[in-house]
């Protein structure tokens, strides 16, 4: 079997072999539950560039608001007439001034809102609505991803995996399923 995920359907067909190995490695296990991605990666897997947008947000938020989001992305470059990151703010940030959304002078915080129980917060975006019809996507996208925390960067997924760091979580369930 190849250990390089280029799908959805690659990571379904890798997942019992994963979720055994994990299981024979309980810190790698919590660690997993910090940022399943790292973890699958720390198995030897190989996920491809393209394809991890797509499995982070499908493991973050399911399968239609991962579709969702992958629309969005689309049309935030389609818009942008070039690649952009919408989760990496300083990417928005170029992309914003590119588009003459904002001025170099303007001090609005393009980072994402963070998530905290009960949602996102408050987009500094929104107040740049009507600027250019790139915004609509942009922030819709934004909203919709931040219903759900990010997975942990790779320092605490590290730090989980060493010790250093106890994540509240201590048993983890999973359920394999079509689709």
């Amino acid at each position: 079997m190849s250990k390089t995920i280029d799908s959805w359907a690659d990571l379904q067909r890798a997942a019992a072999a994963i979720l055994r190995r994990m299981n024979d490695h309980p810190t790698l296990a919590r660690a997993a539950a910090a940022n399943p991605v790292l973890a699958i990666e720390r198995l030897g897997y190989t996920i491809t560039p393209h394809a991890r947008p797509g499995i982070t947000d499908r493991l973050r938020l399911g399968p239609e608001a991962a579709e969702l989001l992958a629309r969005l992305r689309r049309e935030v470059e389609r818009l942008a007439r070039r690649p952009v990151d919408p989760d990496d703010g300083a990417d928005v940030r170029r992309a914003l001034l590119e588009l003459g959304v904002t001025g170099e002078n303007e001090m609005i915080g393009t980072e994402p809102p963070r998530w905290r129980p009960g949602g996102a917060g408050a987009d500094r975006l929104e107040a740049l609505r009507d600027r250019h019809e790139v915004m609509r996507p942009l922030l819709e996208y934004r909203r919709l991803s931040g219903r759900r925390p990010a997975l942990a960067p790779e320092a605490v997924f590290e730090a989980v995996l060493s010790g250093e760091r106890v994540p509240a979580v201590t048993a983890v369930k999973g359920r394999l399923q079509e689709g």
